[in-house]
C-alpha cells in the first residue's frame, strides 16, 4: 500500500493540469481540428500498419507469460493495445508538428 499511495497521488496531481493546445500563427480553429484530424487518421493507420498482428511470442517466448502451461492471451492484447496507443499519440504529435503547430500550455481560467 505504501509503494501504491504515492503512484496514485502523482497520477492525481497530473490529472489536475492545465492540458494544451495545438497553435500555428494564422491558422483558424477550424483548420486547426481538420489538421489534427488528418494527423490522427494517418497515425492510426501507420500505427495500426506497425502494430496489427505482433503477437510478441518470438520475442519474449512462454516464460514471459508467467504460467508456460497456459498463457494469457489477454496479456499480450493488452502490452499491443497500450503500444498502439503511443505509437499513435507520438505519430500524430509528429505530424501537427511537421504541419508547422506548436503545443502550448492552456491558460488557468481567471475566477
Amino acid at each position: 500500500m505504501r509503494k501504491v499511495l504515492p503512484l496514485v497521488l502523482m497520477l492525481g496531481l497530473a490529472a489536475c493540469g492545465a492540458g494544451s493546445r495545438w497553435e500555428k500563427p494564422g491558422a483558424s480553429v477550424e483548420a486547426t481540428r481538420a489538421d489534427m484530424a488528418d494527423c490522427r487518421r494517418a497515425a492510426a493507420q501507420e500505427a495500426f500498419r506497425t502494430y496489427a498482428f505482433e503477437t510478441g511470442f518470438t520475442r519474449f517466448g512462454a516464460p514471459w507469460w508467467g504460467y508456460p502451461a497456459r498463457p494469457s492471451y489477454s496479456v499480450w492484447r493488452s502490452r499491443l493495445d497500450s503500444d498502439r496507443d503511443y505509437a499513435e499519440a507520438r505519430l500524430a504529435n509528429f505530424c501537427m508538428r511537421n504541419k508547422g503547430y506548436e503545443l502550448v500550455p492552456n491558460q488557468p481560467a481567471e475566477k
